[in-house]
């Protein structure tokens, strides 16, 4: 009989740290989930905002038990664009955990790498790639 090894993939969070704080975005289609983290949520910026890394590792490990698999980005560069004033953006500000003006651009840590790729797509400067 054939053994299949089959993996679980677990929906990836990325938790960022710009600034003082830690910070993510994510859609939870979980109802009881949200209303835990709820505390936590910016609601004026679509995201969640941990104040402490005591209060990231509870979140961390509340998402972990979830199924979810959360995961620390100390280093933003890859997952940062940057695209002028002047063209849409949006969708990139949906997608993104920050996001800061820069002389005559906008300046965003996107949550996850497939938005940085998004982002270029659609006339974004990936900012933290090699050339």
């Amino acid at each position: 009989m054939p053994i299949f090894d089959i993996a679980e993939t677990r929906p990836r969070i990325n938790i960022f740290k710009p600034g003082g704080a830690y910070y993510f975005k994510h859609f939870f289609d979980d109802l009881e989930l949200f209303r835990e983290l709820e505390p936590y949520y910016e609601k004026q910026r679509y995201r969640f905002r941990m104040a402490t890394a005591g209060e990231r590792n509870k979140i961390m490990k509340r998402l972990d038990k979830k199924g979810y698999d959360p995961n620390l980005i100390e280093d933003p560069a890859p997952f940062t664009v940057e695209i002028s004033r002047h063209q849409k953006y949006g969708e990139l500000l949906k997608n993104s955990v920050e996001n800061y003006p820069l002389r005559d651009k906008i300046v965003f840590v996107m949550k996850d790498l497939a938005w940085v790729e998004q982002a270029v797509a659609i006339g974004a400067v990936a900012r933290g790639r090699d050339p």
